[in-house]
C-alpha cells in the first residue's frame, strides 16, 4: 500500500514539472530564445497649445531679446503619433500658429533708432500641417502599460503651412487728439499682399523644416503630459512681407501700396499706438534680417496612448 502511494505522488510529481516546463517554454521551438519581448506598435494623440515667436526682417536675431516679451503670440495643436519601434515614432501634426512683429517695439533712440523710424508692423496665422520622424533617445518598453517614466525625444520632419501677413491701417485721430486705432487689413477681407508692397507677388503657400526636442512624462497607465520645443526654417522671406529696406522699393502702381511700404511719416504707430511725434529722424539703415524667416514655438501637451487588443503568444509546437 506504502508504495502504491509513493508512485502516486511521484507521477503527479512528473506531470506537475512537465505542466510548468510547457508553460515556461511556451511558443519556443526547441527550447531556444522566445522571440518575445515583440513591441507592440501602438498610437497616442496629443492636444497642446504655448507660445510661438518670430525671427525676421522685423525682429532680427540681434534683437530678440530685447523685444522677445512684446513678440510673443501663441498657438494650438493636435499631434497623431504612430509608435513603430522602441525609439522610433512618425508624427503627424496639425497647428495654428500665430506670429508678430512690430517696428515700434523697439527704442526710437539707440541701435534700433533705424527700425523705429520704419514704423513697420504684421501679424501672420500660420496653418501648418507637418510630418516628423521622433527619435526615442532613451526607448521604449515592448509593452505600452510598461513605457518609461520619462521619455525625451527628438524629431526633424517636413510642414506645408497657409499663411496671410496682415497689418492695420493708418491710426485715426478722435476729437481730443488722442490716436484710435484702426481695423486689421484682414477684417475687410485684403491682405498685405493685394498691395504688392515688394513688388512681388509671392505665395500664400509655403514648407518648412521642422525639428526640435521634448519629453513626456507618464502619470498614469494611458495618460502622459509632455514639453515640445520645435524650430522651422521657412523657405520663404515673406511670412512677414518684408524682404529688405522698404524705402528702397518702389512698389507697383497699386491704389493705396505707398501707406504699406513707408510707414515712417504717420504720427502714431498704428499697431502700438505708440505716439511718434515729433517724428524721428536718422541716417542710419534698419537692422535686417538675412535669410529665410523663421519661428519656434513652445507647447505643453497632454497625450493620450491608445491601447492595443491583448496579444496572445501561439501555442506550443508538439
Amino acid at each position: 500500500m506504502f508504495r502504491i502511494i509513493v508512485m502516486v505522488l511521484l507521477l503527479v510529481g512528473l506531470n506537475r514539472v512537465d505542466s510548468n516546463a510547457q508553460m515556461w517554454f511556451l511558443g519556443q521551438k526547441g527550447r531556444k530564445k522566445s522571440p518575445f519581448p515583440v513591441f507592440k506598435k501602438h498610437t497616442s494623440v496629443s492636444f497642446g497649445a504655448g507660445s510661438s515667436h518670430y525671427i525676421g526682417d522685423l525682429v532680427p536675431v540681434a534683437g530678440l531679446f530685447s523685444v522677445a516679451a512684446q513678440t510673443t503670440r501663441w498657438n494650438v495643436g493636435v499631434n497623431f503619433t504612430r509608435h513603430l519601434s522602441p525609439n522610433f515614432s512618425a508624427n503627424l501634426g496639425l497647428n495654428y500658429i500665430r506670429i508678430a512683429g512690430d517696428d515700434s517695439y523697439f527704442s526710437p533712440v539707440g541701435d534700433w533708432d533705424a527700425n523705429f523710424l520704419r514704423n513697420l508692423h504684421f501679424r501672420n496665422d500660420i496653418k501648418e500641417l507637418s510630418l516628423v520622424g521622433m527619435y526615442e533617445i532613451g526607448g521604449n518598453p515592448e509593452n505600452n502599460l510598461k513605457r518609461n517614466a520619462v521619455s525625451p525625444y527628438v524629431y526633424l520632419g517636413v510642414t506645408g503651412f497657409l499663411h496671410s501677413p496682415d497689418a492695420r491701417k493708418q491710426a485715426g485721430v478722435d476729437g481730443s487728439g488722442n490716436p484710435v486705432q484702426s481695423p486689421w487689413l484682414s477684417e475687410s477681407n485684403a491682405s498685405l499682399l493685394d498691395y504688392k508692397n515688394e513688388g512681388v507677388d509671392y505665395s500664400l503657400m509655403g514648407i518648412s523644416i521642422p525639428f526640435g526636442v521634448g519629453f513626456r512624462y507618464k502619470i498614469t497607465s494611458s495618460m502622459d503630459v509632455g514639453f515640445d520645443f520645435g524650430y522651422r526654417i521657412a523657405l520663404t522671406d515673406y511670412l512677414d512681407d518684408v524682404t529688405d529696406i522698404r524705402s528702397s522699393v518702389v512698389p507697383l502702381s497699386i491704389a493705396g501700396s505707398m501707406l504699406y511700404t513707408d510707414r515712417s511719416g504717420e504720427p502714431f504707430a498704428a499697431n502700438t499706438l505708440v505716439n511718434r511725434i515729433p517724428v524721428p529722424s536718422t541716417v542710419s539703415a534698419p537692422k535686417i534680417s538675412t535669410g529665410p524667416d523663421q519661428y519656434f514655438t513652445t507647447q505643453i501637451r497632454l497625450i493620450y496612448h491608445l491601447r492595443n487588443k491583448i496579444d496572445c503568444p501561439p501555442l506550443p509546437i508538439q
